[in-house]
């Protein structure tokens, strides 16, 4: 294994763990331990919230997926993301499943498990990721169509 890309992946895993968290669990409710994020918080604008959650979670499997992982662990990653997209859609019971579902911190973890240094980010998984985000932007502008 190549010493530099392993710890540019180290350093690269810092950031997206310091973003996950902050998009995930950086506020704790008064009075308990629980934890949420500026993910559902933005989720609370109808439409635009989810769709701003979304782009930066991209960035979060787009970083995955340079940093190796397999095919399989970013359609297992754009799951995670779809159902938060999906779901989070639905006024406040989207909410409220954005706050408990945390696809972003799935994610981080799907990261830790499966990198791999040695490997070459493949075009599957660039498809993959593009799929993703049209998908993401039709649904997007076909629920603002619907909404004029």
């Amino acid at each position: 294994m190549n010493k530099e890309i392993e710890e540019q992946n180290e350093e690269k895993l810092v950031r997206l763990k310091l973003l996950s968290n902050r998009l995930d669990e950086i506020i704790i409710i008064p009075g308990t331990k629980y934890k949420i994020g500026i993910d559902p918080i933005i989720g609370v604008i109808p439409i635009i919230g989810d769709l701003l959650g979304s782009i930066i979670s991209i960035y979060i499997i787009y970083s995955g997926s340079k940093m190796g992982l397999s095919s399989r662990v970013i359609i297992k990653m754009g799951m995670n993301l779809g159902l938060d997209f999906v779901v989070g859609l639905i006024p406040i019971f989207g909410d409220i499943f954005d706050m408990g579902w945390k696809a972003n911190k799935k994610n981080i973890e799907l990261i830790e498990k499966n990198i791999n240094p040695t490997s070459e980010n493949g075009t599957l998984s660039n498809l993959i990721i593009a799929t993703l985000t049209t998908l993401i932007l039709v649904v997007f502008l076909m629920i603002l169509d619907f909404l004029t």
